[in-house]
């Protein structure tokens, strides 16, 4: 458990290479965030992105930015800790959008620009929990999100972190991880809300 101003967070990274960093948002967290995801056709963000997916509209950064800076400020400092190089003197949200996926939507294997990425899912729905349940397969599950890298220069050992994320669930990574998201085949609407971030080396005078 780390404290960070007076917030207390519980996360886990995963010594693999990457430092890619999980959490959990509490209820009163994912309910600011949902009141910030709108189906506003006039944000509409898709053009900017890699999904698959028919809705993706962008979402207020400020308001967005103040919610998670806690959680960016413990993700430089276990950065710091696991890796001993220096953070950066503070983070910019440069660009946040929400996804409403749908079955036989997917999110293809990308990266994404900027330092750090994210995603926080907001919604998960019942038919897709229960497809986790009913699927048998040693590969990943509908709906799954899945991180990549190679371990070799040629590209030829990979190794693969995959999740079945739940309500509230929030993970942060290096931009350039690939990563991908599987379509499902259930009725219902999976929302989440991702972002991208620079980090700044000089901090701004107040």
């Amino acid at each position: 458990m780390k404290e960070i101003k007076n917030k207390k967070i519980n996360y886990s990274f995963f010594h693999w290479g990457p430092y890619l960093y999980k959490t959990t948002l509490t209820k009163d967290e994912l309910k600011d965030i949902k009141n910030l995801c709108v189906k506003d056709p006039k944000k509409d963000t898709r053009k900017n992105l890699a999904g698959l997916i028919k809705h993706e509209y962008e979402i207020d950064r400020t308001k967005l930015f103040s919610i998670l800076l806690p959680y960016f400020e413990s993700y430089a400092k276990g950065y710091q800790d696991y890796s001993g190089k220096n953070f950066g003197k503070e983070v910019e949200l440069i660009s946040s959008w929400v996804n409403y996926m749908t079955k036989f939507e997917s999110n293809p294997i990308h990266t994404h620009d900027e330092d750090m990425s994210f995603v926080i899912f907001t919604q998960i729905p019942k038919e897709l929990k229960q497809q986790w349940n009913d699927t048998v397969s040693s590969g990943t599950k509908p709906g799954s999100l899945n991180f990549m890298i190679s371990l070799t220069n040629d590209k030829t050992s990979i190794n693969q972190h995959t999740f079945q994320p739940n309500e509230g669930d929030f993970y942060i990574f290096p931009a350039d991880l690939n990563h991908f998201v599987n379509h499902f085949e259930t009725n219902g609407e999976r929302v989440s809300v991702s972002g991208n971030l620079k980090i700044k080396n000089e901090r701004k005078n107040s």
